[in-house]
């Protein structure tokens, strides 16, 4: 048996946009807190409970072309309550630096926490960048240098006392996503489930069992993802 840990937050990376809805306000709305505002490094936090969908729509922000161009570096680290510093600190200096296209630094692997938090400090003095922290236990703050490069980090968590211990500043922000509401979680059923757009492609037999489980699950997009991706492979006669 194999003991590997299958880490379900990696299937949010690869929700293609096409398949969303109700994803378009809140991007928007975090595209302009990351690439407007204060020049100061600061934090913008989306919290939420658990299959909100909170890393999918990070995703789609940090993949933003918008969001690209206003900064020189970038780098998505996943964090968990089990994560060693040294290794989160070595992904997050390799990503910086393969994102500007620059060399590894030479003996990375033995270098010590102090050394790596030396190493990246020094590296992002003088630079704008933007930060990922999906799922965070709240530590990487005294990591970063206070630079006036309109630096940003973005941090995903489930905790509310994480977002608000992240905010230091006055151009900090916290982003509650929130479920969707029931017309736009039929509507992402019905993409997943019967590929189309339209909300009455539901077979008439099966609207009635195909809302029962939609509302099971609450508004939470990866919920009904899952759902509509499962019911599409299935027979739909009756």
């Amino acid at each position: 048996m194999s003991n590997q840990w299958y880490d379900p937050r990696l299937d949010a990376l690869f929700i293609e946009e096409a398949d969303l809805v109700g994803i378009d306000l809140p991007r928007s709305k975090l595209i302009g807190w990351l690439v407007n505002g204060d020049s100061r490094l600061s934090t913008i936090s989306v919290v939420g409970m658990g299959g909100l969908g909170k890393t999918t729509l990070v995703k789609k922000v940090y993949d933003n072309q918008q969001v690209k161009k206003c900064f020189e570096t970038y780098a998505w680290i996943t964090v968990s309550q089990s994560f060693k510093v040294e290794e989160l600190l070595r992904s997050m200096i390799k990503q910086f630096f393969e994102e500007k296209k620059d060399p590894s630094p030479q003996g990375l692997d033995v270098m010590t926490q102090v050394e790596l938090i030396q190493m990246l400090r020094s590296y992002l003095q003088n630079k704008r960048y933007v930060l990922v922290l999906d799922d965070v236990w709240n530590f990487i703050r005294n990591v970063l240098p206070a630079s006036n490069y309109n630096s940003r980090v973005m941090i995903t968590t489930r905790k509310d006392d994480v977002a608000s211990s992240s905010c230091v500043g006055l151009s900090d922000h916290i982003y509650n996503l929130q479920p969707l509401p029931p017309s736009e979680a039929w509507s992402l059923f019905c993409k997943k489930a019967f590929h189309s757009n339209y909300e009455n492609c539901c077979p008439p037999g099966l609207k009635k069992l195909s809302q029962s489980f939609v509302d099971k699950c609450q508004g939470l997009l990866l919920a009904i993802v899952a759902l509509g991706s499962f019911l599409s492979i299935k027979d739909k006669t009756c």
